[in-house]
């Protein structure tokens, strides 16, 4: 999907400056869409994963861990070489796991936490040594959940919050918790006052993680500050539902998603040394939610993904600069995929499933910027 005024860039170019004088907008339009597709297919993983995790290695290679498929939820892992697009099983977890967390730690080594299977949520939480190519038992965080966020703070330590306690979504927790790797032991932490369950965690510039709510209910973000191990209620975003949220090289927080009680996704800045969020442009895709937002070297997002229609749809770009969302070719309309950096500056995106009978993938697909 592009836009019209694709066609005839002269006539744009002079209505945005016309607009942009009179109401202050930035006067560079946003880039326009390629013809050529950014996309080029990679190599298939062994088996179809979805609520998987992609972690990557200081080696370069990409390693992909459990996940569920129609075969249930899986122990496998693989790892991905860019250099020479083959993916090579690596060693198996210790437990299946689904909607689990992957966090590389400064010593290179990989932090594996909670997860479920369709009977049982993880407290388990392990480590992976790429050098030995090994998983260890580390110890099990204080409260079993899934489907939760995790974020490495400026210390070292990774702040762990959200997700459910069951496998029912009634069980919504509110709770946090703090893993030191030197000592390899969890401590609870101040728990979220409104925020709950389904949330994103994004690590502030000052070292602060601003969690942000997405039920699709209750309007609600709070800022977590590890000298004191509080959270404290901060501007309302808008109800959130399978939205998506990355800070930008300027410190900014840019969230995409759909918003209560309409199918709009536009994109939304949050400021946070003014505590001020602001609507900045409208999406291309309506309803995308369960999508990937990933920072690139350029300093734009792509908005990758995201179920919104059984046909699929079209993958967009975020410009910092215009602050305004453009198309950049045709996209799949999956969740629960993973979408990667690489050294190379493209982007891994691997796994998913489709809205509908329903479908798990395999494939994987690297995004190049235009």
């Amino acid at each position: 999907m592009t836009r019209g005024f694709a066609t005839k860039t002269w006539l744009w170019l002079g209505l945005w400056s016309t607009l942009a004088a009179a109401s202050g907008l930035p006067e560079t339009p946003a880039p326009q869409a390629s013809l050529i597709s950014p996309w080029t297919q990679a190599a298939s993983m062994s088996r179809y994963r979805y609520s998987h995790t992609a972690t990557l290695l200081p080696s370069g290679k990409v390693l992909v861990t459990g996940g569920a498929s129609s075969g249930g939820v899986t122990a496998t892992t693989e790892t991905y070489d860019p250099a020479t697009n083959t993916w090579a099983p690596s060693t198996n977890l210790g437990v299946a796991r689904s909607g689990h967390t992957a966090t590389r730690l400064p010593s290179g080594r990989v932090l594996v936490v909670g997860g479920s299977t369709s009977t049982t949520v993880h407290a388990s939480a392990e480590l992976y040594n790429a050098t030995t190519n090994t998983f260890t038992a580390t110890g099990a965080m204080v409260t079993a959940r899934r489907n939760h966020k995790a974020v490495l703070l400026l210390s070292g330590q990774v702040l762990v919050v959200g997700g459910f306690g069951t496998t029912a979504y009634n069980s919504a927790l509110r709770s946090a918790e703090l893993y030191n790797p030197s000592t390899g032991r969890w401590t609870a932490t101040g728990s979220l006052s409104t925020a709950a369950g389904t949330v994103t965690a994004t690590l502030l510039e000052d070292g602060r993680v601003l969690a942000i709510n997405d039920d699709g209910v209750v309007a609600a973000a709070e800022v977590y500050t590890p000298s004191t191990g509080t959270w404290t209620r901060v501007s309302d975003p808008p109800a959130f539902s399978g939205h998506a949220a990355v800070r930008l090289d300027s410190g900014l927080v840019l969230a995409t998603g759909q918003e209560q009680y309409w199918y709009d996704s536009g994109a939304w800045l949050y400021f946070p040394e003014d505590d001020y969020w602001e609507y900045v442009s409208y999406a291309n895709e309506a309803r995308r939610r369960g999508h990937s937002l990933t920072l690139l070297p350029s300093g734009q997002v792509l908005v990758a993904r995201g179920t919104r229609n059984q046909i699929g749809g079209s993958a967009e770009l975020f410009d910092p600069d215009s602050w305004s969302l453009y198309v950049v070719g045709s996209d799949a309309a999956t969740t629960g995929h993973t979408a990667t950096l690489l050294p190379s500056g493209g982007v891994l995106v691997v796994g998913g499933t489709s809205q509908e009978e329903p479908e798990w993938y395999s494939s994987a697909e690297i995004f190049t910027e235009p």
